[in-house]
């Protein structure tokens, strides 16, 4: 890896924990709104932010109130639905994975929870969440990007 796909990638992990962190109260449990999740976007734009996110998602975890468990499950999860954007050729279609994997979730969050929960409510709140954050807010961001050419050379010029 050549130094500037380095600095790219850890510039997108610092972004993703950071982002993760300074909202942490909306980031963890069984509602929530990880304005990170925005970031997602990039691996539609090039599938070289798949690794970097994942890691960084991978990192965000480990303040997560269900420790190693959602380092894995949680990231893998996540990589799942990083990867399907990569090969997803419509945005708003790629927008929906994050939706779709995190969703289950809601089964660690159920499994692992102190308190009882309904597993298709929490799923149903994290799906809704995601969907919030990729879909409804992220897309028209990364369109907006689209239009700057300087931007979108910088993104996919690895």
């Amino acid at each position: 890896m050549n130094t500037k796909k380095l600095t790219k990638a850890g510039v997108v992990i610092a972004l993703y924990v950071a982002l993760t962190y300074a909202f942490s109260s909306l980031s963890y449990g069984p509602l929530q709104f990880r304005v990170s999740e925005i970031l997602t976007l990039l691996a539609y734009i090039d599938p070289f932010y798949v690794l970097p996110l994942t890691l960084g998602n991978a990192l965000a975890n480990i303040g997560s109130p269900f420790g190693i468990i959602d380092v894995v499950y949680g990231t893998f999860l996540s990589f799942l639905a990083l990867y399907s954007m990569s090969k997803t050729k419509n945005i708003y279609i790629a927008s929906l994975w994050p939706a779709i994997f995190n969703a289950f979730i809601g089964l660690e969050i159920y499994l692992l929870s102190e308190t009882p929960v309904n597993f298709f409510i929490v799923a149903g709140q994290i799906a809704l969440s995601e969907f919030i954050i990729v879909s409804l807010i992220g897309v028209p961001v990364f369109k907006l990007i689209e239009k700057n050419d300087y931007i979108m050379k910088m993104l996919k010029d690895n």
